[in-house]
């Protein structure tokens, strides 16, 4: 059944809602033609619409929900936090504390760790604290990396990457970040040796999300972290989504690469709202309060940070996923075999590749027979365009829901909903005239 008949009420609250939101939405990934699906409910694999659609979730809470939605205990937690003490005191608490300690405990670079609100937020600060503790201002990025939308990192992020992301930027903004090839450490080190007196930092997601999923060569961080150690630079992760996504210490632990700060987010919080800095205490340090400006890094200013909810969630999480190691095993093998799956529903029609880590991945439909090391190779050998627009609305009507074309696995993804993922793509990919 075509899309638009099987989602009436959600086309009509998009209409209700392009009457008082810009676009109809809140966060621009969540769009897409003609419009999106409301969503009414959600448990452990599954979310459901307004008009009762049912879809196998792989987008997950913006891969937040590395347990499921839902999950009973986070669920217990949290009534037990908001039911019998409180929800927002906005006083310090020993949740913060808790989680705090078990940040230290299984990231290999937090030494200390400070919370925030969101993961943009998070990178934000860590911009911040780099560019304060070595008193220079150029911020190096991966191009097609994301990080957020805050002021200093809002370039290079979509396809053309030379082409301003947005109106409204300070002058000299865009002189101070700039943008480096991913896993072609030559081409990045000749960017980085033309700016080497100024440079502060180089943030880095390990493995790119946006840009397709794909994991940097441990050789290329091993070189980047190298070079701007030796100019006086420092290195920062965002590990944001890999962060107790890959495994309880993030890529980071995986590939035996240490930054000197690290972003974190998402599985951190335990499915609600959540953002930190972890690294160096020296670095960190800069930030305490009783530090005195000028010389002290303004960080930790938001209502709902260290909300009690999230650290109560996070822990809850954290604890669990701490408890049974295992897990991370079991989901990749998962991802590993739905990879497979989906690329062999394709033989004779299509070529299609599949990249991703841990339990992430990403379908790309090509075209040439080339290999995706980069977001500058997605955009140049695939057919990205497609990702959130025909794919994206045919696995819907399929009862699939994922954001550009891939997403996350959770504990609650079970054989039959990779099965009929698997089944939904090959129907896709039978339909699908390029």
């Amino acid at each position: 059944m075509p899309y638009e008949d099987l989602t009436c009420k959600s086309k009509m609250l998009f209409e209700r809602a392009c009457r008082v939101i810009p676009g109809g939405v809140c966060h621009n990934l969540r769009y897409f033609p003609p419009y999106p699906f409301f969503v009414s409910r959600a448990e452990g694999s599954r979310i459901w619409d307004e008009d009762g659609n049912a879809y196998i979730d792989y987008w997950m809470g913006h891969y937040a929900h590395i347990l499921g939605h839902r999950h009973p205990e986070v669920v217990k937690a949290v009534s037990r936090c908001i039911g019998e003490e409180f929800y927002h005191p906005g006083l310090v608490n020993r949740y913060e504390v808790e989680l705090a300690e078990l940040v230290v405990e299984l990231v290999p670079s937090a030494q200390k760790v400070k919370f925030c609100s969101s993961g943009t937020e998070a990178a934000m600060y860590a911009v911040r604290l780099a560019r304060a503790y070595t008193n220079r201002k150029i911020v190096l990025k991966i191009r097609g990396g994301w990080h957020g939308a805050s002021t200093d990192l809002s370039c290079g992020i979509s396809h053309p990457f030379e082409v301003s992301e947005t109106d409204g930027l300070p002058s000299g903004v865009e002189e101070n970040c700039i943008p480096i090839p991913f896993n072609d450490w030559d081409a990045a080190k000749s960017v980085i040796e033309k700016y080497a007196e100024d440079i502060a930092c180089a943030i880095v997601e390990p493995v790119v999300g946006v840009g397709g999923f794909i994991p940097a060569r441990k050789d290329y961080l091993e070189n980047l972290k190298k070079r701007l150690h030796e100019i006086g630079a420092i290195l920062i992760f965002d590990e944001v989504i890999t962060g107790f996504r890959i495994g309880p210490g993030g890529y980071q632990e995986r590939c035996g690469v240490i930054p000197d700060l690290t972003v974190l987010g998402k599985v951190l919080g335990g499915g609600f709202p959540v953002g930190a800095v972890a690294g160096r205490s020296d670095i960190m340090e800069l930030s305490s309060h009783s530090r005195k400006k000028p010389d002290r890094v303004l960080m930790g200013g938001g209502t709902f940070s260290c909300n009690p909810v999230s650290m109560v969630a996070g822990i809850t999480v954290l604890r669990i996923l701490k408890e049974n190691p295992g897990i991370y095993r079991e989901l990749e093998e998962k991802a590993q075999k739905l990879r497979r799956w989906i690329e062999e529903a394709a033989k004779g029609r299509l070529f299609v590749k599949t990249t991703g880590a841990g339990s992430l991945f990403m379908v790309h439909i090509m075209k040439e027979e080339k290999q995706i090391e980069s977001p500058d190779d997605l955009f140049r050998y695939t057919h990205w365009e497609l990702r959130d627009t025909i794919i994206r609305r045919r696995l819907a009507e399929l009862g699939v829901h994922m954001i550009h074309a891939g997403g996350s696995l959770s504990t609650a993804h079970g054989e039959e909903d990779m099965v009929r993922t698997a089944e939904a793509f090959e129907k896709l990919f039978s339909e699908l005239k390029l």
